[in-house]
């Protein structure tokens, strides 16, 4: 029977099991007592990181899981962390370029109800994710709704509904159904070797929302501040205004002559952002700014994070980097 590590966080899906402080086989009898079929699908033990709504998870929260990965990377056949919904997004995006030489699964999942209550997708969830735990999947993904997605091409899209995410621009890599489709012509094509913990992180980045009449004195006041790299999740594919009075393109400049990275996103779903499709996005370009092409903002946002930590200063490298796949982020 294979053997699947439970790596705790906190959201939605443990709230029924606050308590106080939470010790892990306190967790994994809760969990048992709720979902017993789990002791049919592998040997189930637990990790407790945190307890905590995702809200509030940062850097130390994607290091901690990562080194409980590392820590138990060779007793262990896969890896599930209920986590909650809101930032599993930026976790999963985390974790899929610090685990380098991952060939493991390691599968984040949660709920939008308690694990607890009657009418829960919780069950469904985790129930799910360990038993795809249980096959070689060498990715970093999340589970949600029968689906498993590559987690740095998801976003979470509904609120309301169990089928709170979506891989818009890249195809599951399983679905789960009467049976289990597992799609391995869309897996990551890694190289083998030994796995290596990439802690680097920088926090020195900053995202804006585009809008329109959006002043350029607030963009300004922006180069004021230590940020290394910012992010423009701009219109379509990936259009800001460039009119007299209104153009953003001089806050572009001039953050690419202070060294600092610009990167375009887009505040579409589908789709990639393209800055040679209209003038809008061409003067942003010309203006020394990177397309995210078909990334996710979440996905853009980490890279940046992950790069600056990486190579500190050297805004030419991390230039250099940002159109490279890490870990499938970017087609």
């Amino acid at each position: 029977m294979k053997r699947i590590l439970l790596i705790h966080t906190g959201g939605t899906f443990g709230m029924a099991l606050k308590d106080g402080t939470l010790a892990p086989s306190a967790f994994v009898q809760k969990i048992l007592e709720f979902v017993p079929e789990v002791k049919r699908i592998a040997e189930i033990e637990s990790h407790i990181v945190a307890n905590i709504d995702s809200s509030n998870i940062g850097i130390e929260h994607w290091i901690k899981i990562a080194d409980v990965i590392s820590a138990n990377y060779e007793r262990f056949d896969g890896f599930v962390i209920p986590h909650g919904t809101d930032t599993m997004v930026y976790t999963a995006t985390a974790l899929s370029f610090m685990l380098d030489g991952l060939s493991k699964p390691v599968i984040l999942t949660g709920s939008q109800r308690p694990l607890s209550e009657i009418r829960t997708d919780a069950r469904n969830n985790l129930i799910n994710a360990v038993e795809l735990a249980t096959f070689s999947i060498p990715e970093v993904g999340i589970f949600f709704n029968n689906k498993l997605f590559r987690g740095n091409r998801t976003k979470k899209l509904n609120i309301w509904g169990f089928d709170a995410f979506d891989s818009p621009n890249y195809p599951p890599l399983a679905e789960v159904g009467v049976g289990i489709e597992i799609y391995k012509e869309n897996f990551l094509k890694r190289e083998g070797g030994k796995l290596n913990v990439l802690k680097n992180f920088s926090d020195k980045v900053f995202c804006v929302k585009i809008f329109p009449s959006l002043k350029i004195d607030y963009l300004i006041s922006l180069l004021n501040l230590d940020v290394q790299g910012f992010v423009l999740e701009a219109f379509g594919s990936g259009n800001l205004p460039n009119i007299e009075g209104r153009s953003l393109i001089p806050f572009i400049k001039s953050a690419v002559e202070m060294g600092r990275v610009v990167a375009i996103s887009t505040q579409a779903v589908y789709g990639k952002v393209d800055l040679t499709l209209y003038q809008c996005g061409k003067d942003a370009l010309d203006a020394g700014a990177l397309s995210c092409k078909d990334m996710t903002t979440e996905a853009a946002l980490v890279k940046l994070m992950f790069l600056f930590g990486k190579y500190g200063d050297d805004t030419k490298k991390v230039v250099e980097e940002f159109y490279k796949p890490i870990a499938g982020e970017i087609s």
